[in-house]
Order: structure tokens, then sequence, then C-alpha cells
């Protein structure tokens, strides 16, 4: 079950466009991953194109090599 977050998405719209970078916070498993996609299908339904969208999961093993600090 999703839950909609949407308070929490018209922040992140509302903060669109601004020079500041956007950080979303949270326990693990609360939802910040579900919002972030929320967010990208917004921007995708916005006119921003998906190859403008960097998404990139930390836990996934393709990006193992960006979890090592050497």
């Amino acid at each position: 079950m999703i839950i909609e977050r949407k308070e929490y998405l018209n922040k992140l719209i509302t903060w669109k466009d601004k020079q500041l970078i956007k950080i979303v916070t949270g326990v693990r498993r609360c939802g910040k991953s579900v919002l972030l996609k929320m967010y990208q299908d917004y921007l995708k339904n916005n006119g921003v194109k998906e190859s403008q969208i960097v998404t990139i999961n930390f836990e996934d093993l393709d990006y193992e090599e960006l979890t090592n600090y050497k």
C-alpha cells in the first residue's frame, strides 16, 4: 500500500528550480524513496526528460563502487 505524501510532495514542488540542495531525511522505511519516485513522476509529467533525472540506489550492487571512499 502506497501512502500519498501530498504535503511533502508539494513542498518539493514549491522548491523546484530554487538553487538550494533538497534533502529528504527520515527513519528507515518511512517512505523517502516513494516520495522521491512521486517527485520524479511529477517532473516527467511536467516537461522534464527522463535523461535529466539521476537516480542512485546505494543498496543496489550496481553502485557498490560509489560506497567505497577510496
